[in-house]
């Protein structure tokens, strides 16, 4: 293949990898993987993943809370203190966007309004600085589709829906800011024949694809541990999905996330 791909979202600094971190880097550079963006959940393991990124030329990251790790109790000192240490983050070398930051309710529904205030700070962040922010939702549509609305009416902020599995209101709400939508192994699942058909709506040049290794192993390999490698397996659904080749779609998703992340 002769474009290059990029996996827009994995954990690398995840237990998972803590023995072969070397091996599952070069694994993907043999499957054209070239590109890898290396997703932050919380701020303890933010100087783990940032280290990463220092000793890998072709591996960037992200700061920001996972809403499942955002805590349940937060005094305004405390979220005044996140709030200053993503700032902080943000501005350091080959940090280059926010998140995964957003709405999780499957898990803690019972978090629900810290989520979203953590969720709007990461969104503010992500307006003053002009950094993407990367967005998880599940079971969460309606609020996600309300303060990305509300958000961005007042403010400019770019963005993608990260492992896209949800409705095409929603679909049509990240297109509507101008949001790209990000897609995963889930997509050759056999049971995602109503994401297939979500996916064909949606225009090219907003699609990325991405692992969210080391969960969701695509199709061959679904049930075991996952790494950046197999973000091949996505992009040759994807070009299935929309007509194309597998080097026409590696070239549109590379190019889509750097359209996306600019600062690169």
């Amino acid at each position: 293949m002769k474009n290059k791909i990029v996996d827009s979202h994995c954990h690398l600094d995840f237990d998972d990898y803590s023995n072969d971190l070397d091996t599952v880097i070069r694994n993907a550079k043999l499957n054209d993987v070239e590109y890898l963006l290396s997703i932050s959940v919380n701020l303890e393991k933010f100087k783990t993943i940032h280290n990463i990124t220092k000793k890998y030329k072709n591996i960037w990251c992200t700061t920001g809370i996972h809403p499942n790790n955002v805590q349940k109790n937060i005094s305004d000192d405390q979220f005044e203190s996140i709030i200053k240490q993503l700032k902080e983050n943000i501005n350091k070398p080959k940090v280059i966007g926010l998140g995964e930051t957003g709405l999780d309710y499957f898990r803690e529904s019972n978090n629900k309004i810290n989520q979203i205030k953590l969720f709007e700070g990461h969104l503010e962040i992500s307006s003053l600085t002009n950094k993407p922010v990367i967005v998880h939702t599940r079971n969460a549509e309606s609020d996600t589709i309300s303060i990305l609305n509300n958000f961005t009416k007042k403010k400019n902020v770019r963005g993608l829906i990260h492992c896209f599995t949800s409705t095409k209101e929603m679909a049509e709400a990240a297109l509507n800011v101008g949001f790209y939508i990000s897609l995963s192994g889930v997509i050759t699942f056999k049971n995602a024949k109503d994401l297939v058909d979500i996916v064909k709506y949606i225009p090219t040049d907003k699609l990325l694809v991405e692992t969210d290794s080391p969960y969701l192993s695509p199709v061959p390999n679904r049930g075991k541990r996952n790494e950046p490698s197999n973000t091949k397996f996505t992009l040759e659904k994807l070009a299935e999905i929309k007509s194309t080749s597998v080097e026409n779609m590696a070239k549109i998703t590379t190019d889509n996330f750097f359209s996306l992340f600019k600062e690169i």
